[in-house]
């Protein structure tokens, strides 16, 4: 005769069951209910939008200088896992997670920011979508204020030059343009008179006729101290000029070793790793006999000369850059001295280009001018690395020479 069950017996047929709703509790608990992590380091950008004459206006940190916080946040344990996996480098944020960290400043804010005020950082981070989107709060940042100025565009009149042909007097239509930049990088390059706006024939005055009357369009080229910066425009873009073409003996160059060096902000350029096949270059370039005698000195010279007067291969990283794992041809910015052209030698060269997600931070708030100034760093044949242009301080990418 079977025996009756007992409790004990009861009790073990529900155990399982009891085990399960456990776990799924725990799970449901993890996702779902409030979770707090601190210490998180993460990059915003602040933007100022137009200012009252309409044109663009850009932002300069004080505090902190490199827009570098550190936030305590709280939310569901599954959005804030996710967002301390970014924060730490073992995430990637997308281009719509750098979107959603930018902060544009109200009219309130640059009235404050006008009066010397500082602003509240834990009120500008919990306005970002990156964390309203997910349910986090931002309960602490450090620092707590941001102090910042709004850096205007101004415009200054330049005059154009016309360099293509040394000597020759020339009328340029127009004779003077509106160059427009931020202030601050105004100030920094030590004024106007440091900004050259410069005629490049856009057709080829070699195959002109000797002594005839010509009239050619020209593009506008904005010559100043440190590296290209997309927020100096120049309003025409495009000069007519007018002149007798004279004969003018040019003489070639050889030039054996021209370095290769990368250009981009630090922050962009820490995030990959970027192997070039060829770190040197062989070109061949011509001039006037005067100017090729000086250019043959300073390639002498080597890197005692300075940059803008010799001749170097810029590889621009931008934020738009696309990774790629095989060599692929990439191309490469020549800077060469006044007067000086390109006549024979390599305009691409191959890359891999490999993201480094354990490198990988946001995007900062706009650089200032003073992060806009090249550096004379080692040329790219120091083994591993290729030099960084455009940062203080030679902020240099591991780079590997492919063979």
């Amino acid at each position: 005769m079977a025996s009756k069950p007992t409790k004990f017996t009861d009790r073990l047929k529900v155990l399982p069951l009891t085990v399960l709703l456990t776990v799924l509790l725990w799970l449901y608990a993890d996702a779902h209910l409030t979770a707090t992590q601190r210490d998180l380091p993460i990059h915003i950008t602040i933007f100022a939008g137009a200012g009252a004459n309409g044109n663009p206006q850009t932002v300069l940190l004080k505090r902190p200088a490199d827009s570098d916080f550190v936030v305590t946040i709280q939310g569901s344990g599954e959005a804030v896992d996710r967002i301390r996996q970014q924060c730490d480098g073992r995430g990637l944020f997308t281009a719509q997670d750098v979107n959603n960290l930018t902060y544009v400043l109200t009219r309130s804010d640059i009235k404050s920011i006008a009066a010397g005020k500082s602003l509240n950082a834990q009120r500008i981070f919990n306005s970002l979508v990156y964390f309203t989107r997910h349910r986090v709060v931002v309960t602490a940042v450090s620092p707590r204020q941001i102090e910042l100025k709004v850096d205007p565009i101004v415009t200054i009149n330049r005059p154009v030059e016309f360099r293509a042909v040394a000597g020759v007097a020339a009328s340029i239509v127009p004779a003077s343009v509106q160059v427009m930049l931020p202030r601050s990088l105004l100030e920094n390059i030590g004024g106007a008179d440091q900004i050259d706006v410069v005629a490049k024939p856009l057709t080829s005055i070699s195959a002109l006729p000797v002594g005839s009357r010509q009239t050619i369009s020209s593009q506008l080229s904005l010559v100043f101290p440190g590296s290209p910066d997309p927020r100096v425009t120049v309003t025409p873009s495009n000069a007519m000029v007018t002149f007798t073409v004279p004969h003018q003996p040019r003489t070639k160059l050889f030039i054996g070793v021209v370095p290769v060096w990368l250009n981009g902000p630090p922050w962009l350029l820490n995030q990959y790793r970027i192997n070039v096949r060829n770190a040197t270059l062989h070109i061949t370039v011509a001039g006037p006999q005067r100017l090729i005698r000086k250019l043959r000195n300073n390639v002498i010279r080597g890197n005692l000369a300075p940059p803008g007067k010799r001749v170097i291969a810029f590889l621009d990283i931008t934020p738009s850059v696309q990774p790629h794992v095989h060599w692929q041809p990439t191309t490469i910015r020549y800077s060469l001295p006044a007067g000086i052209s390109l006549v024979d030698g390599p305009t691409t060269v191959p890359t891999q280009i490999v993201a480094q997600p354990s490198q990988v931070r946001t995007r900062p708030g706009p650089t200032t001018a003073a992060n806009t100034q090249p550096t004379a760093t080692a040329p790219a044949s120091v083994p591993q690395t290729i030099p960084s242009a455009g940062v203080p301080g030679g902020v240099h990418n591991p780079v590997s020479h492919g063979r």
